[in-house]
């Protein structure tokens, strides 16, 4: 009984606190008074297919308004001890391949990808700047993983990418960044991927984005 009230009471106590929206209101006249730009920030997985749709949108959305996309890959998310994780993971690929199509998109892939086998890319962006480079990374690395290929993950096919938008070698990033991020993504209460934290409310970024569009315009972040 208390996994299913946590499965059915979590998922609408985040979005009830997310309503508030006068700090935002205040914080973004604050924020503009003094040059700042808006910002989205958007937690999302490499292995999953709906936060490659929500990026790949994103990033043209926001760049036609006065804001910037601060990207925070992550791994592990979640409700912990979740039983219907994996019935969870078949389903956002059904889901993603309506979205895509859309889109005028078409998902490649049939089955999910484990969060271990693309965990390398996630330790790569998370230690990366943030910035247009970054983006194009995650937009064209999320591209590949999805729409370009149903084969396996090779390594050596994303550090091309990387080598195109990056002068380091990404070997040395570790998984601290990541952990940092998905910690972040707990205290901003969003419980899995892709969310889109946008001053002070958050949103499942694939099935809202033009409502995040609406978000920044109405606090006075348009294009």
């Amino acid at each position: 009984m208390n996994e299913i009230l946590t499965r059915r009471m979590l998922p609408r106590a985040v979005v009830a606190l997310s309503q508030v929206s006068w700090p935002s209101r205040l914080g973004a006249s604050a924020r503009r008074a003094v040059g700042r730009r808006g910002c989205v920030e958007l937690f999302f997985a490499f292995d999953d297919p709906c936060s490659a749709l929500a990026l790949l949108d994103l990033a043209e959305r926001v760049a036609r308004r006065d804001a910037r996309l601060v990207l925070k890959p992550v791994v592990t998310r979640g409700i912990e001890g979740d039983p219907a994780a994996d019935k969870k993971r078949r389903y956002a690929i059904t889901d993603a391949r309506r979205l895509a199509r859309r889109a005028g998109l078409v998902l490649r892939r049939t089955e999910p990808v484990a969060a271990d086998i693309t965990a390398f890319l996630a330790e790569w962006a998370a230690a990366a700047p943030q910035g247009p480079a970054l983006t194009r990374f995650c937009v064209a690395a999320l591209e590949r993983l999805w729409f370009g290929t149903d084969g396996p993950v090779d390594q050596d096919e994303y550090i091309e990418l990387w080598h195109r938008e990056f002068g380091w070698d990404p070997s040395t990033a570790g998984t601290d960044p990541v952990r940092r991020n998905e910690r972040l993504m707990r205290r901003r209460r969003p419980y899995d991927t892709p969310a889109a934290w946008v001053h002070g409310q958050w949103y499942f970024a694939h099935d809202r984005l033009v409502q995040i569009g609406e978000r920044l315009d109405s606090l006075g972040w348009t294009g």
